[in-house]
């Protein structure tokens, strides 16, 4: 398997076309608190909701309006901060009672979003120390390890790591996809083939774990193992296996012990609810489809309200810790698409196409679902700690068109919030108290680039003009350059917020095919076993910076008064208190 290190390499290098043109930096910001009764959110969902409700009574053909209900939900890593729920004016076939109107407590079938609580469910027993990622699937399943010398399979080379990320590279299901083979032109065949078991979504009769097995091990793999990542539902049944075979609990009875109790998700569950509980569209749908053995990978009923609560559970590392959550949310494989990689299971998007004033490239992790007349979506945004939840019935395409307009009307007031909060809490100008030594700071939020160094003296020294020349290729000296601070998500003591100076070019142009800036090295430049670039901002009660620690220059410079003064005069409204930001590693 490519190491992770490869991995982040390739997609710099397969981004090197937008370095090439603007260097700017992912994540310049901390995640900024987010409230539901911020004017400026309630502003933009109060308009998102209107356009909504337009669009589903419309008559426009972008998707089936008549048919489709859904069920949306933005949340912040604290609260739920929007909801929006449609039902459809014509619904299925309710067999045990009438219909009752969509909510986000309403169930709908989640799909592949059920492969997000199989790996969690891994990850635990990981945690647990019952086993690790890097173990082969053999020795979890025996009946796998049985076969490994008749399998045209290299089971051996597969660990659960490789299932979960996408990298087993064995085949996507078990039933036969085609409809009618014969009329295409492949030749007819025994029965004995043909499988006759899988799931019931096509008709199919759902797979007991034998069967499961003797299909898969029928199969040529579609890849060698941890060769290149291709989608397979089988692998989570696999997992499922594994987890079942550890733990000696049926894969409903460990996620309902292990995820949705401790997380207080009661309207999470693998059995059918009443259908009055959920939608049913009216179309062909999998509402009360059997899905046995394929609970592992598509299983799961659940509702917007308690996916956001699982969302925040993950943006908080509520049963992960935080190193455990950040691996995570990390990709494994890259795809055919530079913008896209897989993760375990996530499918990561790379984009800069959000902010209207920037070309920084966002990340957004997700997972999709999609059974018959149900498409679902869960989207994580680690920059803001914000995460969105489409849950649709009827026509898919509703999804898409929802889930695009969201992204657009919020994000960028997001990065706004961002911004405004950052710029709060610490620009200013820091000096020496010691009237003696000339040594100060100046910082400000510059646009989508963050916080930047404006001015930077340190004992009568232009540190800034030198440390531009420091970093700086010498073919490329007297370019346009800026100082940026990162976070890093750490801190010093009890209020110290840690951040990371870097050189950033402004533009670097193409000069051949790999032209690669490494932005992410921070931590070039050293003195007496500190680093140069490391600044640490100490927090007053209200979360707002009084001082800014420079630990290789051995000094703490206080903040000016005349900035307080003039941030002051701005008014209250325009700067109100804010409670401390909590760090990650503390929450």
């Amino acid at each position: 398997m490519a190491s992770w290190t490869l991995l982040c390499l390739l997609w710099a290098l397969v981004t090197s076309h937008v370095f090439s043109r603007h260097l700017e930096p992912t994540g310049p910001f901390r995640p900024p608190q987010l409230l539901g009764t911020d004017p400026r959110l309630r502003n933009v969902f109060q308009q998102l909701g209107q356009k909504i409700d337009l669009k589903a009574k419309s008559s426009d053909r972008s998707w089936i309006t008549n048919i489709t209900s859904f069920s949306v939900a933005v949340t912040s890593a604290s609260e739920t901060l929007w909801t929006k729920s449609y039902t459809a004016p014509i619904l299925g076939n309710y067999t045990d009672s009438l219909p009752t109107p969509v909510t986000d407590q309403t169930y709908f079938r989640i799909a592949s979003i059920s492969k997000i609580f199989t790996v969690l469910a891994v990850l635990l027993q990981q945690e647990a120390g019952r086993w690790s990622l890097k173990d082969p699937i053999t020795k979890h399943v025996p009946e796998l390890k049985a076969a490994v010398n008749s399998s045209r399979i290299d089971w051996e080379s597969i660990t659960l790591e490789s299932l979960a990320s996408q990298l087993s590279d064995i085949q996507s299901d078990l039933l036969d996809t085609l409809t009618d083979p014969v009329d295409i032109g492949l030749p007819p065949v025994e029965d004995a083939n043909v499988p006759h078991c899988g799931t019931n979504i096509s008709g199919g009769a759902p797979c007991a774990r034998k069967e499961v097995v003797d299909g898969i091990l029928k199969r040529a793999p579609v890849f060698a193992p941890n060769y290149q990542a291709t989608y397979s539902n089988m692998a989570f049944v696999l997992l499922g296996f594994a987890l079942e075979s550890l733990t000696g609990l049926s894969y409903a009875d460990l996620v309902k012990q292990t995820i949705f109790d401790p997380l207080g998700m009661e309207r999470a569950t693998l059995e059918k609810p009443h259908d009055w509980e959920g939608v049913i569209p009216n179309l062909a749908s999998d509402w009360d489809a059997d899905i046995g053995t394929y609970g592992p990978t598509s299983g799961i009923y659940s509702t917007a309200s308690d996916l956001a609560l699982f969302a925040r559970s993950i943006l908080t590392h509520k049963l992960i810790d935080e190193p455990a959550t950040n691996a995570w949310l990390k990709p494994h494989s890259a795809s055919f698409n530079w913008e896209f990689a897989y993760g375990m299971p996530w499918e990561i998007f790379r984009t800069s196409d959000i902010l209207p004033d920037s070309h920084r490239i966002q990340t957004i992790i997700t997972k999709s679902g999609n059974l018959r007349g149900y498409m679902s979506k869960l989207l994580l945004i680690p920059e803001y700690d914000v995460a969105l939840v489409l849950l649709i019935a009827g026509d898919g395409n509703a999804l898409a068109w929802i889930m695009e307009e969201i992204l657009q009307a919020v994000v960028p007031d997001l990065e706004e919030i961002a911004r405004r909060q950052t710029g709060d809490r610490l620009t200013g100008t820091y000096a020496s108290s010691d009237t003696r030594i000339d040594s100060s700071i100046s910082v400000e939020v510059q646009g989508s680039s963050g916080l930047v160094v404006t001015s930077w003296i340190s004992n009568s020294t232009d540190f800034l003009s030198k440390y531009a020349d420091m970093a700086t290729p010498r073919e490329r000296s007297g370019e346009p350059s800026r100082v940026q601070l990162l976070p890093t998500e750490t801190r010093r003591g009890r209020n110290g917020e840690v951040w990371r100076a870097q050189h950033v070019p402004r533009e670097l142009p193409s000069t051949g095919i790999i032209n690669v800036h490494l932005i992410n090295d921070v931590d070039w430049f050293n003195y007496a076993s500190h680093s140069v670039q490391e600044f640490v901002f100490h927090l007053d009660s209200q979360g707002r910076a009084d001082a800014v620690e420079l630990p290789a220059f051995r000094i703490t410079l206080t903040k000016r008064q005349e900035h307080e003064d003039s941030r002051n005069q701005l008014g209250a409204g325009a700067h109100r208190a804010m409670k401390p930001l909590g760090f990650r590693d503390s929450q």
